[in-house]
């Protein structure tokens, strides 16, 4: 009978047998011993410590107060060169017998390697420090926080016979409509007149298929031009003592001017009601007019009953302004407060903290003021290491701090070229300073 487990298909002699069941003992014993020493390398690897990052190992009890840690690596002429923590948890640090562990690679907070010398580990707890929204100035085409920020308007269009388009746009150029209606009643011929057209700083104008050119004085130039109702014609006109509307039958004559001060906004497009209404107004007009400091879209409406005394001749149905506000110079005289004075921002704030029972109850304070970068906001020592989040808004051009009424609450203002933001924050005091001592860094 043949072998099938035997290579040559035959009983093995006894002395092959014998030396098989050697080899494979033999093969048993080395696997075992490699098997204990895999074992034995495990257990030992568990038991030995985790290496080591480079760099300089930072221990340092936190201070007794509920609150998130913030930590920074001074030079010895006291100038924070790194941020080793911001608003942390002790679930970001090592636990360590000796308290919280963290390492510093010797680099400051552009990531280049600092030289040798003694550096000194210090931040704070920041507890209950409260900041909370208080409004939104400069944009009145906001709806609410979660809606699109435009930052400029870039048009007026006219829709239809009764309603007006304005096209905005965000910082990150998506373009945005907002309707603006008339509530006329559509003549028949609203959509077989042709619009008036600038030539050369002069209007041109078919009426009944016979071109038309209105004349302006010397040194006078067209800016836009737009028809109205009972056959109007709307200009904005460029004099040499500024800009102003105008207002002229389709034959020429002069019916009426709206006249701007140098300071306000200048008209800059313009477009009329060309239905007829129903009650009230006998004409309605729409202009986007703007300066260094703002735009604003007016929707001004003439009464069918004459203004009488000292009333305006022409009624504001609405008006939506967007501040210009990239910086805070830009828009501070339009940052009037309650009382009626302009915001005083301020650079710093001394605050007294509470004392830290670690480092003997030592009278402690901190220099703070407000800080941002690409992802918001935040208070921070005016040496520059971050204490509390205020905002996460992002492509921030400015942010100022103040104190108001009683002193006791900060109000802080902020700007991302759309809208101005406010918000008040109490409690500063509500911080312990900690010493995370002194470490020689040997520069390599």
């Amino acid at each position: 009978m043949r072998d099938l487990d035997h290579p040559e298909g035959r009983a093995p002699a006894p002395s092959q047998i014998s030396g098989t069941r050697r080899s494979a003992s033999l093969r048993a014993f080395v696997s075992a011993c490699f098997v204990f020493i895999a074992v034995v390398s495990f257990a030992a690897a568990q038991d030995a410590e985790p290496p080591k990052p480079p760099g300089v190992r930072i221990t340092f009890l936190p201070p007794p107060m509920e609150g998130t840690l913030s930590l920074g690596i001074y030079d010895k002429k006291g100038k924070l060169v790194r941020v080793l923590a911001r608003e942390a948890t002790e679930k970001d640090f090592t636990i360590g017998l000796n308290g919280l562990i963290t390492h510093w690679d010797g680099k400051d907070n552009a990531g280049k390697p600092v030289p040798a010398g003694t550096y000194e580990a210090k931040g704070y707890s920041v507890g209950g420090v409260e900041v909370e929204g208080v409004a939104l100035h400069g944009n009145d085409w906001i709806a609410d926080d979660d809606a699109p920020r435009p930052a400029r308007i870039t048009g007026l269009s006219a829709k239809a016979a009764d309603e007006v388009e304005v096209t905005l746009q965000t910082a990150e150029g998506t373009t945005l409509t907002a309707p603006i209606k008339l509530n006329t009643i559509p003549s028949p011929r609203d959509s077989k007149e042709q619009a008036p057209e600038i030539v050369e700083g002069r209007v041109e104008l078919v009426v009944d298929e016979k071109p038309r050119r209105f004349p302006l004085a010397e040194g006078e130039t067209a800016i836009d031009a737009t028809r109205g109702a009972d056959d109007r014609l709307w200009i904005i006109v460029q004099t040499p003592a500024g800009r102003e509307v105008r207002a002229f039958t389709l034959d020429g004559e002069f019916l009426r001017r709206l006249a701007y001060a140098p300071a306000d906004p200048q008209p800059r497009r313009i477009l009329a009601a060309r239905g007829t209404f129903a009650e009230r107004w006998s004409e309605q007009v729409v202009l986007l007019e703007e300066n260094d400091q703002l735009q604003r879209v007016r929707s001004l409406a003439l009464p069918k009953r004459p203004a009488t005394g000292d009333a305006p001749l022409w009624e504001t149905v609405l008006e939506k302004t967007l501040w210009r506000g990239g910086s805070f110079e830009a828009v501070k005289d339009l940052l009037r407060r309650p009382d009626g004075k302009p915001f005083s921002p301020e650079k710093e704030f001394v605050v007294r903290l509470i004392n830290n029972p670690l480092i003997k109850d030592e009278p402690t304070s901190a220099h703070v003021s407000i800080g941002f970068n690409g992802r918001g906001s935040f208070l921070q020592t005016t040496d520059g290491l971050p204490l509390r989040r205020v905002t996460e808004t992002p492509h921030l051009q400015w942010t100022v701090i103040g104190r108001e009424g009683s002193g006791k609450l900060l109000t802080i203002l902020q700007g991302d070229g759309a809208v101005v933001e406010e918000f008040r924050a109490k409690k500063l005091a509500n911080m312990m300073a900690f010493d995370a001592g002194d470490y020689e860094w040997a520069g390599k």
